[in-house]
């Protein structure tokens, strides 16, 4: 585990410094967030009757990182925070950070602590289909995008063996069998050849360990999920089990909604069940809850395009270890925004992201291939007297952090995120 650079709060210039930070113990919010390769911790002020970022501390973290590493790293930064302002910001007896309750010194804590977090790692998925071109193509369209990583496809051929596919399925340690195949409305045999792939896949995975059995979901057509749901619940005793719509429906020849729905659900579940994670969500008052890092970004796109008055807004989270991709878009005489949430490994800009519109808002690097836009984005609306910047940026990758304090206090977010964090056309960070 390796330690960043302290970075020192860059708004002194824009605003002078509160006569003492304890003075506003009470109404001043710490913020966390845990990655696998990074842990940040934020301490946000009301100054001059609006929230502002009075600053931060970032641990990084190698590959290899464990959740328990993560969880330190993430006290280590509370423990430098509470350095750099001389104030309490961690209980040691109670493992968790300091609130202040009544009759405890000013000093002592904060009057509210958020967290964001996600520990798990993207989802193994070994996928069957009936045809490379067909079923496969399909099925890898519909997983991309989603928190996973396709660990194996399979084809079957006439040299097939449950016993040859059981070693596979132990040495590859799936999150998820995936089985895809077989087009909707063409007969029988379409059905047929699906559950025949799915029955010799049900009879590998019966020969594994109960505790070692991955969620079995069913992709294929229609007509026969119930049937190979239920063998695998019968083979299994019943084991976890679950149906997709069909990504190869004979239509458009792929369908992702439902499936990255399962993998979200599932990928959370997980996260959750991490040991590390159930003591990050620990540290926070009910009703305060932990929100997941991507979340928590797709939230504060939502926020910052309606606070823009923008019809579209795509905005993209350049983490280590994962780049999230979020899309939202207004949709005439309702209240709710369209929304669409890709992740794909650093770097790549693939297919799926052919349509999506140009980037303006960034947390973290900006991302090479996309390059950054020169015309303001339209607005809803009557024109505004001057137009809006091209695009916003956060090099310093705090968006989800301090948007996580929205589910609580959402003003609070929109302050910091307004006055501290999202910097027009990046003009303020020129030497990033």
């Amino acid at each position: 585990m390796s330690l960043s650079r302290v970075l020192a709060a860059s708004i002194s210039s824009q605003v002078g410094p509160p006569a003492s930070l304890a003075d506003f113990a009470p109404q001043s919010i710490l913020a966390l967030a845990a990655e696998p390769r990074r842990a940040a911790a934020v301490l946000i002020e009301p100054v001059e009757e609006i929230h502002r970022l009075a600053g931060w501390q970032t641990v990084e973290l190698s590959e290899r990182a464990s959740p328990d590493e993560c969880k330190s790293a993430l006290i280590q930064a509370v423990r430098r925070l509470e350095n750099q302002f001389n104030i309490s910001l961690w209980n040691g007896k109670s493992g968790r950070p300091q609130l202040q309750r009544p009759g405890e010194a000013a000093t002592e804590g904060v009057g509210q602590a958020f967290a964001v977090a996600d520990l798990q790692a993207p989802l193994r998925v070994w996928m069957a289909g009936l045809s490379g071109g067909g079923s496969l193509a399909a099925g890898e369209a519909a997983l991309a995008g989603g928190l996973c990583n396709p660990v194996a496809t399979y084809l079957p051929g006439p040299q097939r063996s449950a016993g040859a596919l059981a070693r596979e399925f132990e040495s590859l340690r799936p999150d998820i069998i995936l089985v895809v195949g077989g087009q909707e409305h063409v007969g029988p045999g379409s059905r047929d050849g699906v559950l025949n792939l799915s029955g010799l896949v049900i009879e590998a995975a019966s020969r594994l360990p109960t505790e070692d059995r991955p969620l079995f979901c069913f992709a294929g057509n229609s007509q026969s999920a119930e049937a190979a749901l239920a063998s695998w619940r019968q083979r299994t005793d019943g084991g976890a089990a679950v149906k997709a719509d069909n990504v190869f429906n004979g239509a458009d020849g792929r369908s992702a909604t439902a499936l990255h729905s399962i993998l979200e659900r599932l990928h959370w579940q997980r996260a959750l069940a991490i040991p590390a994670m159930q003591e990050i969500a620990g540290w926070l008052d009910h009703p305060v809850e932990l929100s997941s890092t991507q979340w928590a970004f797709a939230k504060a796109v939502r926020l910052w395009r309606r606070r823009q008055q923008l019809p579209t807004l795509h905005g993209v989270y350049a983490a280590a270890d994962r780049w999230v991709h979020v899309w939202v878009w207004a949709m005439p005489d309702q209240e709710s925004d369209c929304l669409r949430i890709s992740c794909v490994r650093p770097g790549e800009r693939p297919e799926i992201l052919a349509d999506w519109p140009p980037v303006r808002l960034v947390s973290g690097e900006w991302p090479e291939k996309w390059p950054r836009p020169s015309q303001p984005p339209p607005v809803l609306g009557s024109q505004r007297p001057t137009a809006l910047p091209a695009f916003w940026w956060d090099p310093l990758g705090l968006v989800p952090v301090v948007a996580g304090v929205g589910q609580a206090t959402p003003e609070a977010a929109v302050e910091v995120l307004t006055a501290d964090i999202l910097l027009e056309d990046g003009s303020e960070f020129a030497g990033v």
